[in-house]
């Protein structure tokens, strides 16, 4: 059985780094104090919902490329990610080589099944965790952007159904 093909999947990737584009930049409307306070949100701030969401996108593309980085986060590794403008850059670069990565693969590796742990039933195909990574973004996003909608900078609408003309965050690929 065949999953998700590679044009499909390119599509969500490409709505998934133009919506975190959108909210990257709508954040940067934000006082830094702002995006640093306490809100309700799963990781407590917004700034720390922002970078969970960038270092997720990074940890399971790296996972899924064969390099299971364990409990480790991407500021672990030698990555300065502690402002707002450092992390923006970092997922215009990351959702690039995620671009990259989902558009060199084939059926089969989409197909793939990777271990998620030691037990040899606990095994999801590769489309799928990287379907995971825009799902993920979307729940985070949401909380985001009600989070700038209530201060004040709405990041406008975030629709799906434009996946397929959006534009690539720094220009389509050649």
């Amino acid at each position: 059985m065949t999953g998700m093909d590679r044009d499909t999947l390119l599509a969500f990737v490409r709505y998934h780094a133009w919506a975190n584009d959108r909210i990257l930049a709508t954040a940067g409307a934000i006082p830094d104090e702002a995006l640093r306070e306490p809100a309700a949100l799963d990781h407590g701030t917004a700034f720390a919902t922002i970078r969970h969401l960038v270092d997720v996108d990074w940890s399971w593309r790296e996972f899924c490329g064969g390099n299971d980085i364990g409990d480790a986060y991407v500021w672990d590794l030698g990555y300065t990610l502690d402002d707002l403008p450092a992390l923006h850059a970092f997922s215009l670069e990351d959702g690039a080589r995620l671009r990259d990565y989902v558009g060199s693969l084939d059926q089969a590796a989409l197909d793939e099944p990777l271990a998620l742990s030691e037990d040899p039933a606990d095994t999801v195909p590769r489309w799928l965790i990287l379907a995971h990574v825009v799902n993920h973004g979307t729940n985070h996003r949401t909380e985001l952007a009600r989070f700038l909608t209530d201060h004040g900078h709405s990041p406008g609408e975030l629709d799906l159904l434009d996946a397929l003309t959006l534009p690539w965050p720094g220009g389509d690929p050649a």
